[in-house]
């Protein structure tokens, strides 16, 4: 019997690239092609998959809280990663939250089908990181950065908590403050950044500004 793979994904060259690379391949079969995390919730076939191939930024619901949901529906799939961030704090989160592996979409699609065989086996495949690449626990922080982006220090410092896999409730109590204090300075950062209210893409500016290590 054919493996069943979901594609998460909102990205159609990425869709039709992976469904084209495994279309020859009699060991799997790609059962559903879906743009957005709340699509993949909804999906009749997710209870078939023996594999969800999961995007982190997609517009909806991202990729990381798909991956609670996934997690809170104790499906018997999977979850391989596949996305553009080469990020030692996104591995640590999404294997926290459930996932199998994590690859990053450069790789060989050879390398994927790897991946997937390994994981089948209840095998994990995650990127290795040297411990100095490791995000330290200072902060730095520069006024040139401060003034481009109008944000202030305890804003920047709860962008690196955020990242760290911090819930608001645990960032509350390492600074000292309400959760809504912590809940109110998160919807400043993303008003004045204009992200959308998603972990991922906190992660993204973080990533893009040296906030955290990539």
């Amino acid at each position: 019997m054919k493996i069943q793979l979901i594609l998460a994904d909102d990205h159609p060259v990425v869709l039709q690239g992976i469904k084209a690379h495994f279309s020859n391949d009699e060991r799997f079969e790609i059962i559903a092609m879906v743009n957005n995390g709340l699509e993949l919730l909804n999906s009749s076939l997710l209870a078939d998959a023996d594999i969800i191939l999961l995007d982190l930024n997609m517009p909806g619901l991202d990729g990381l809280k798909a991956l609670n949901e996934l997690k809170d529906k104790k499906i018997k799939a999977k979850i391989i990663v596949l996305t553009n961030y080469h990020s030692f704090e996104l591995v640590k989160d999404s294997k926290h939250r459930g996932a199998s592996a994590y690859m990053v979409k450069s790789d060989d699609l050879q390398n994927l089908a790897d991946t997937m065989l390994k994981v089948l086996d209840g095998k994990e495949v995650f990127p290795s990181f040297d411990e100095k690449e490791s995000p330290d626990t200072q902060f730095s922080y520069f006024d040139d950065f401060l003034k481009k982006y109008k944000l202030t220090k305890r804003e920047v410092e709860i962008i690196r908590l955020v990242c760290q896999n911090l819930r608001t409730k645990d960032i509350a109590e390492r600074l000292y403050l309400s959760e809504f204090t912590v809940h109110t300075h998160r919807k400043n950062i993303m008003r004045k950044l204009e992200l959308s209210d998603s972990t991922v893409a906190l992660y993204e500016f973080a990533l893009k500004t040296n906030l955290i290590s990539s």
